[in-house]
């Protein structure tokens, strides 16, 4: 087989060469977070000496599998998490467009080498695809207050926004030597991965380090997420007490298995909660959505949208009621009697679609800045156009969700080829528009249209739904007031 080698900053790389794309496996961005180094800032990976084989995945970060039968269970997980992989052309006449993604899995789970994110199809398109590991859950989000006096920052948590942002600098630094272009770098992810790059325009250790942007079925909009590092840390501390530590150093001398189970890490089996990015002052200086409401972030084109059957929640009626208040829509909207958990399905899914519909919107109103949206509509079964689906399609990858093959037909190898073709065209340009596809006008030029990803694609009117015509303009009128601060 052939093979190809890079020389990066700690060293010489060797990856297989298959088709004529290069994919380096298990690069390491950092060094290994762990025994000391658990709960800190990634540090610098450590050079080495000859030639190391870049033909293996590492390790996911350790999280909760959801089971001993569940296939994450199965894959092999480690603290030692802080690579990442890129799929290049062989061979370059020129310096490339690069993307970045981050994984979902709402900051409790993910990896890097999900089959889902296979870059090949990017890299023969003409972008280099990077696909990275941060850590997750406790590992990655976990506050105590100890965290101060040791931490530059004087702070704490945020390690995995701490994780992406170190990974992007080594993009920096070393894409170059992979035929990367470092001054066209897009971030893109879906869920978590989505609110991740929210987080990374809006923070001032990001600037400089992206020049576009692609938000799947992900944001910071939500006021249940601005949780400050103050509010997070005495559940730390709830926590040490329950494993019977009275600091963070004797945390970081037990296993990893006593901190990470296979259904609830131990934060959340003592307090009921999950560990999630923080306002700390200094990374997150502040709520990140009234930061991109208000422009302090990056100025960069942005690619959004989300899936037509988007929305789920456990807590019906709570959720409804929260919700329905915080936007002024009528309660018998969305009733909170018997059924309650269908229609909180529904003002999830309408929430979700219209918290990105008044975000592209104001960008383009208040800061005229190039927006594209879309809504994914392609439904297979039941599940219709569900969370995550886009995915397949935009990475090329339809054959990694074996469940579905036999619901493909010559229409979805058709869509796929569409999309990820528009996805590529926006990380080369900030513009998915190309030959051959359908005209996709941003929401600078049709403020009241996206487009509509299906077997037809083309633009389409906002109202997607008869709700759509309250709850749309009342999730714009509460982020038109956080943009106006």
């Amino acid at each position: 087989m052939e093979r190809k080698q890079v020389r990066c900053a700690q060293g010489i790389l060797e990856a297989q060469v298959c088709g004529g794309v290069a994919v380096f496996r298990g690069v390491p961005y950092a060094a290994a977070p762990v025994g000391a180094l658990r709960w800190r800032e990634p540090q610098p990976p450590l050079p080495w000496g000859g030639v190391r084989p870049a033909d293996t995945f590492s390790a996911m970060p350790a999280q909760c599998a959801g089971g001993p039968d569940s296939p994450m269970g199965r894959l092999y997980q480690s603290e030692d998490c802080l690579y990442l992989n890129i799929y290049a052309p062989a061979e370059a006449d020129r310096p490339l467009p690069v993307l970045v993604w981050f994984y979902g899995g709402s900051y409790q789970n993910g990896s890097a080498s999900d089959p889902a994110f296979d870059g090949t199809n990017f890299a023969r398109l003409g972008v280099i695809t990077v696909t990275v590991n941060y850590r997750v859950g406790i590992m990655g989000f976990f506050c105590h207050p100890d965290m101060r006096a040791e931490s530059p920052y004087g702070t704490g948590g945020n390690f995995g926004l701490l994780d992406q942002l170190a990974s992007l600098r080594w993009v920096q630094e070393n894409i170059a030597a992979f035929g990367g272009d470092a001054g066209r770098v897009t971030i893109a992810g879906q869920s978590a991965g989505s609110a991740s790059v929210g987080n990374i325009m809006a923070v001032p250790m990001g600037q400089g380090l992206i020049h576009g942007a692609i938000c799947q079925s992900g944001d910071v909009f939500q006021p249940e997420r601005d949780i400050t590092f103050d509010e997070a840390a005495p559940d730390g501390v709830k926590t040490a007490e329950a494993l019977g530590c009275r600091s963070l150093d004797e945390l970081r001398r037990l296993p990893v298995s006593a901190l990470v189970k296979e259904r609830a890490n131990a934060m959340t089996e003592v307090t009921g909660r999950f560990c999630t990015p923080v306002i700390d002052g200094v990374v997150i200086p502040s709520a990140q959505g009234d930061r991109l409401l208000q422009n302090h972030c990056a100025q960069i084109p942005v690619m959004l949208g989300t899936n037509l059957d988007e929305g789920s929640r456990t807590a019906a009626v709570p959720y409804i009621a929260r919700v329905s208040a915080r936007l002024g829509i009528p309660t018998d909207l969305y009733p909170m009697d018997e059924g309650a958990d269908a229609y909180a399905n529904q003002l999830a899914r309408d929430y979700w679609y219209a918290r990105h519909l008044a975000w592209a919107r104001l960008r383009v109103e208040k800061y005229h800045l190039p927006t594209y949206q879309y809504v994914f509509s392609r439904r297979l079964d039941r599940a219709g156009a569900y969370h995550g689906m886009e995915i397949l399609y935009a990475f090329d990858t339809l054959e990694t969700a074996a469940h579905l093959a036999p619901l493909y037909t010559p229409q979805d190898r058709a869509l796929q080829q569409t999309v990820s073709a528009y996805w590529a065209n926006f990380i080369r340009s900030g513009n998915p528009n190309g030959e051959g596809l359908p005209a996709w006008p941003s929401k600078n030029e049709a403020p009241a249209e996206h487009m509509n990803l299906d077997v037809v694609c083309g633009m389409q009117d906002d109202v997607l739904r008869p709700a759509d015509r309250v709850v749309g303009p009342a999730v714009y009128r509460w982020m038109k007031a956080r943009a106006e601060g």
